[in-house]
């Protein structure tokens, strides 16, 4: 079973977007990953934990433990521990032990949510989303397709942190999005 990793901005507003995507990956029998941060990551594990059975397939990477240790102001305890309680599996402390500070934290708990994937999906409240940008950098690094929906804006995203290429209209699982096209190299 393949995976897709699902993410995006922390101001992301409710867009029936993400419930419709998350919908449509679980239907076509793929796991999704997610972090553990408000805005897209709590919507993605909302909408899971919506549909029967969604749990089974839903994989919480968590930058705190159990407890709520090591959340910041950005985390979504709340729904992390209801995906656990759901019977999701959920990582905690999955960018290493709370003596990792916690912006490290985060980029390797993202890293590790990336790991294994088959593509990137982000819901983005704003074309230039740093934090998700820099996750759609190091996903297209590692080779995933990346695709991202502007959710609030019209017209594509930045380009994710240190890629050359373009974002070209496209869609995944039947919606409307933007693919990343990393430049081609020279041949020669």
């Amino acid at each position: 079973m393949s995976a897709i990793h699902l993410g995006g901005s922390r101001s992301l507003s409710p867009t029936p977007i993400v419930g419709q995507v998350v919908r449509a990956i679980l239907a076509s029998s793929q796991q999704i990953h997610v972090g553990c941060a408000r805005g897209a990551d709590h919507a993605v594990i909302q909408s899971a934990l919506s549909i029967p059975g969604g749990h089974s397939s839903l994989f919480v990477f968590s930058c705190f433990g159990p407890g709520g240790a090591g959340a910041w102001s950005g985390s979504a305890v709340s729904s992390v521990q209801a995906a656990a309680r759901a019977g999701a599996s959920v990582r905690w402390l999955a960018g290493g032990s709370l003596a990792v500070p916690l912006v490290a934290r985060l980029m390797r708990r993202l890293r590790a949510a990336l790991h294994g994937c088959s593509a990137s999906v982000f819901f983005l409240a704003s074309p230039g989303s740093r934090g998700s940008l820099a996750v759609a950098g190091d996903a297209v690094k590692s080779g995933q397709p990346v695709f991202a929906f502007a959710c609030g804006f019209s017209g594509p995203p930045q380009a994710p942190r240190g890629c050359a290429g373009r974002w070209v209209a496209a869609s995944f699982l039947g919606f409307p999005c933007w693919c990343w096209s990393p430049a081609q190299g020279a041949l020669f």
